[in-house]
């Protein structure tokens, strides 16, 4: 019958600091730092691709610099302040409802404009905001029966709202500013091509309010793939450590366990 004794007892101490221990230690060290390295690099991947590059969006540029007809908004143009000379087409006045000013919704009039860069281009103008449907369709009829002038439009060119069909009923009232819609509605198209945002005039006429068209924001947002990516480095880097914890536990707890007397026991030197 064989018997069972304990294994020559040693310290968990001495066991951490035996020289395989320490060499396992070096080995976590070069892992989490090389981690820690990743992580680093991942969050200055999110801080790069969430960084908002300031514009001089407050500078009157003109609008033939920024933005083309017939070609897409560009983030150069997207919100600019910019400038330029052209004439209204008043029959082609329209008015849009759902427009916000200040937290209020109510009323967009909007002309259709010949400019004068390139000549003969054809551009949508955001005249001014009414509280009421009878407020802006009042400022309408009287832009549409006013006498053409050659003058300058200055304003901020924003995006056009996405094509939709018309739920209002009226041909000459919309539910969305869209260029492609508005396109289709001018009876007087003189054959050149469209910008693609609007101009929203800073000074609106006689019997409507302004349109508030703010700087655009500039609030930085990161990428939150590459956060959670970088965490991940930053965890695996700490299980390195774990890992030689528990390897070096576990190796003491075996030399440390009742073994069977009639086996050999064998010790690290």
């Amino acid at each position: 019958m064989t018997s069972s004794t304990a294994a020559p007892a040693r310290s968990l101490r001495s066991a951490f600091l035996s020289p395989r221990s320490i060499g396992l230690l070096l080995l976590a060290v070069v892992i989490a730092v090389v981690f820690a390295l990743l992580s680093q690099w991942q969050v200055s991947r999110a801080v790069q691709q969430g960084t908002v590059v300031s514009r001089a969006t407050e500078k009157i540029v003109p609008l033939s610099t920024i933005a083309r007809p017939a070609a897409q908004q560009t983030d150069a143009s997207v919100a600019q302040r910019a400038s330029t000379r052209g004439v209204l087409v008043p029959v082609d006045t329209v008015i849009a409802s759902d427009r916000l000013n200040h937290g209020t919704r109510g009323w967009w009039v909007v002309a259709h404009a010949v400019v004068d860069e390139p000549r003969g281009a054809q551009l949508a103008v955001a005249l001014g905001w009414a509280p009421t449907e009878a407020v802006a369709r009042a400022a309408a009829d009287r832009v549409r029966s006013s006498t053409p002038v050659d003058g300058p439009l200055v304003g901020r060119y924003v995006d056009s709202d996405a094509a939709e069909p018309s739920t209002s009923g009226n041909p000459d009232a919309l539910d969305a500013v869209s260029t492609a819609r508005l396109v289709n509605l001018w009876t007087q198209d003189v054959g050149q091509p469209t910008y693609e945002g609007i101009l929203t005039l800073d000074r609106a006429p006689d019997g409507l309010t302004d349109i508030y068209s703010p700087k655009p924001s500039e609030q930085v947002e990161l990428n939150l793939l590459n956060v959670l990516y970088a965490v991940e480095w930053v965890l695996l880097g700490v299980g390195a450590f774990y890992v030689w914890y528990r390897l070096v536990r576990d190796r003491w707890e075996q030399e440390t366990a009742p073994v069977d007397a009639d086996e050999p026991v064998h010790h690290d030197v």
